[in-house]
């Protein structure tokens, strides 16, 4: 994973995937909801780190579309492991993908998941109802809702946000 820590300040590098169907993107819960991903592996390209991610997580085969947002994501987080408080800067890349044709996700509510010990549910949401939901990072309320035509860089920081930064 592309994670490293400088004293109390951490890094990583996430890409995510955006799974829009009938109205509704599809999040996963870990502690606040978020999109479904993780972290890239060192010489692994981004689309194989979220095919990958998917893979592990939910058992299915995506078709990565193209690169919506490149996100530098500031905020304050607790380590999972010591709770020490850090600083962290999170680069993410964030794509949008689309699920196969035959994939019966699309048809559950509500989906559990475990990886690397850490409990998951992953559940579609309307995306006109993101406002009422905690959504981490919170660019995505917004954003979800007006997809650009181009990439986007967004630098975004997080106001109110902790949470443990071990974070798949």
């Amino acid at each position: 994973m592309i994670t490293f820590d400088e004293g109390n300040m951490r890094f990583d590098y996430r890409v995510a995937g955006v799974v829009i169907d009938d109205g509704r993107v599809l999040l996963e819960k870990v502690e606040g909801w978020s999109l479904p991903g993780g972290r890239g592996e060192l010489l692994e390209p981004a689309e194989e780190t979220l095919k990958r991610e998917m893979r592990e997580e939910l058992s299915i085969e995506i078709k990565v579309n193209r690169l919506l947002w490149v996100v530098e994501n500031f905020f304050t987080g607790n380590d999972f492991h010591t709770g020490d408080e850090m600083s962290c800067h999170e680069m993410g890349l964030y794509f949008m993908v689309e699920l196969p044709e035959s994939s019966q996700l699309r048809e559950l509510a509500e989906l559990p998941g475990v990886e690397k010990g850490f409990r998951r549910v992953f559940k579609w949401y309307p995306i006109n109802i993101l406002g009422n939901i905690t959504l981490v990072p919170s660019f995505l309320q917004k954003s979800l809702k007006k997809i650009s035509d181009s990439t986007e860089h967004i630098v975004h920081t997080e106001v109110s946000c902790k949470f443990a930064v071990n974070r798949g």
